[in-house]
């Protein structure tokens, strides 16, 4: 599934629309609460070679914290989602899942800012199957402006996916 590349963009974009407080300002929290919802084509993070439609509808909310010399970000989301495969013969499935996202920077040190995020799912069969999923990624932002997502580790139905 690609929800994952979503979730840490989402969280890294959000960090990315506030500006930094002037240096020694006093850090006023700012909480929002968000809702999610979209249909997006996907692959099964346990079987790539399955493809198909991934509907996700979630609720979060997130903290920041910006004193001009460091930033916090806290973001927790949650909610349910449903996988249409292409292949008729692939059942569908849904569940629910929670995404953990946290950043800390200290301004002075910044040089390459990776954001790790932790994505906890279960998956839900027809036949009535439930299986767990953690997906563990990376989210890379270099000085040129450019970023890139990679995942760290991906366990499906508590066994490590090479």
């Amino acid at each position: 599934m690609r929800f994952h590349q979503v979730i840490a963009a989402l969280g890294g974009a959000a960090a990315l629309l506030f500006t930094a407080a002037p240096a020694g300002a006093q850090a006023e929290p700012i909480t929002e609460h968000y809702s999610v919802e979209f249909t997006a084509p996907s692959a099964n993070p346990c079987n790539p070679s399955i493809t198909g439609a991934l509907t996700v509808q979630g609720d979060g909310v997130f903290t920041l914290t910006d004193t001009g010399q460091t930033f916090e970000l806290n973001d927790n989301l949650q909610g349910r989602f449903s996988f249409d495969p292409d292949d008729p013969a692939v059942p569908t499935s849904s569940g629910h899942f929670v995404v953990q996202h946290r950043e800390n920077v200290n301004y002075d040190q910044l040089k390459d800012l990776r954001v790790t995020d932790t994505q906890h799912t279960v998956v839900h069969l027809a036949d009535g199957t439930s299986f767990p999923i953690q997906i563990r990624t990376t989210l890379l932002f270099h000085p040129d402006g450019s970023f890139e997502v990679k995942v760290d580790s991906l366990g499906c139905g508590g066994q490590a996916v090479a």
